[in-house]
């Protein structure tokens, strides 16, 4: 149902967003670790954002394919469009600890992950679920990123 091209768009999508949301709420943190958190974070998003960007399609498509993808890409686009995911505009800026920030920013995270998991049961083509796994492995590690900051947060604190 849906192509690479397809899951390449959408995973931009959100992670350009989450990307936003980071940022925004760092320029507006008024604890200085909480800002530098929530910079890593934007940071962290972005990297993955230009790492989506530069995914390729595999195989040629057909017209009929490529009018198949324009209509998934605009379906799934319309579903991130303006929308920071599972971030409420103005959240992380309300949360007045690190932990707080970064116990956050996992489930943000793990709601991508879920939200990918998804998208994946709606692939029919294998070097596409491929595509999607290995982007889920890499939400994963982002994880791991940030449990590692909480830890160290617990340690710090």
């Amino acid at each position: 149902m849906f192509t690479i091209g397809d899951i390449r768009n959408i995973a931009i999508q959100i992670e350009r967003n989450g990307e936003k949301t980071y940022r925004q709420a760092s320029d507006k943190a008024t604890d200085p670790k909480i800002a530098e958190t929530l910079a890593w974070m934007a940071d962290q998003e972005k990297k993955h954002g230009e790492w989506f960007s530069s995914l390729q399609p595999g195989k040629k498509l057909n017209s009929e394919q490529k009018e198949l993808e324009q209509m998934g890409k605009n379906l799934l686009q319309e579903m991130v469009k303006d929308n920071p995911f599972l971030l409420k505009p103005g959240e992380l800026e309300q949360l007045d600890e690190t932990g707080n920030v970064l116990q956050r920013s996992r489930q943000f995270e793990e709601d991508t992950i879920v939200f990918y998991q998804f998208l994946l049961e709606f692939l029919d083509d294998q070097e596409a679920k491929d595509q999607m796994r290995h982007i889920i492995e890499e939400e994963k590690e982002h994880i791991r990123h940030i449990e590692l900051m909480i830890d160290s947060a617990a340690v710090t604190d």
